[in-house]
């Protein structure tokens, strides 16, 4: 069976760079692309406010959800507090990881909260840095939110306490000869070239592009396996190999 592709864009929120993501709307809506969109419930963050704040904000949530897009709970106020890397190890920085639980759960429900007030449904937990610990999978399932869209795996599968992981592992389409691959993209900076490029990728991968919710209801229940352990030990050694050489 070929790979599959599911694309992600983070850091959605009223901020964001609009005068790109109008490109990138129209690219997904052109190709029928159902991506998985990374939604901040109530942003802090300086480094995304990229442009003025649009006042219907939510509204937009509310119509991409309505598509059948997916929407996923991209942290609190995307503010790292912490110098923790969390389950995954990507990077020592984290709005969760390593938290008293007091602490985290009074986040998660705020977050919570803001997405019920706007009668917007987290479909995914994905965390700002990628970093988060055990005490915030608990916290997730006791909130009735059972889908992670990050770790390495080669495709999906559910953990002992009942919480399904959608593998996140590119930032960039890659070829792969089967599995589930999540491709996060980052849109806020992007430049004419980076947005030529993803509407060359759409085009080109569009074959083998699917959407969170086949992925959830097409994938049997499976525990992770030793192959999926390697295949995480390899995509972990790659991205900080980048990391070094780019530093």
């Amino acid at each position: 069976m070929s790979a599959r592709y599911l694309v992600r864009f983070d850091d959605i929120c009223p901020t964001m760079n609009w005068r790109v993501w109008s490109d990138v709307e129209r690219r997904l809506l052109e190709h029928r692309v159902r991506p998985i969109l990374a939604v901040v419930p109530d942003n802090r963050d300086p480094g995304l406010c990229v442009d003025e704040p649009v006042a219907d904000f939510w509204d937009r949530v509310r119509t991409w959800q309505a598509r059948g897009w997916s929407i996923g709970l991209h942290g609190y106020q995307h503010r790292c507090v912490t110098p923790h890397a969390g389950i995954l190890g990507l990077k020592a920085s984290s709005e969760f990881a390593g938290l008293p639980r007091p602490e985290q759960q009074r986040k998660l429900e705020l977050a919570m909260a803001v997405f019920e007030r706007e009668r917007v449904r987290p479909d995914a937990w994905i965390a700002p840095a990628h970093s988060f610990d055990d005490t915030t999978v608990d916290l997730l399932l006791e909130l009735g939110l059972r889908c992670i869209n990050d770790g390495f795996a080669l495709r999906p599968f559910t953990d002992e306490r009942g919480m399904t992981w959608i593998p996140q592992q590119l930032w960039r389409f890659r070829r792969a000869p089967f599995g589930v691959w999540t491709v996060c993209l980052h849109h806020n900076q992007w430049t004419e070239r980076q947005l030529a490029r993803f509407a060359g990728d759409i085009r080109r991968w569009r074959p083998l592009i699917t959407e969170l919710g086949s992925v959830m209801t097409g994938s049997p229940r499976r525990a992770r396996g030793r192959l999926d352990t390697l295949a995480a030990a390899a995509i972990l050694g790659a991205h900080r190999a980048r990391r070094r050489l780019m530093a």
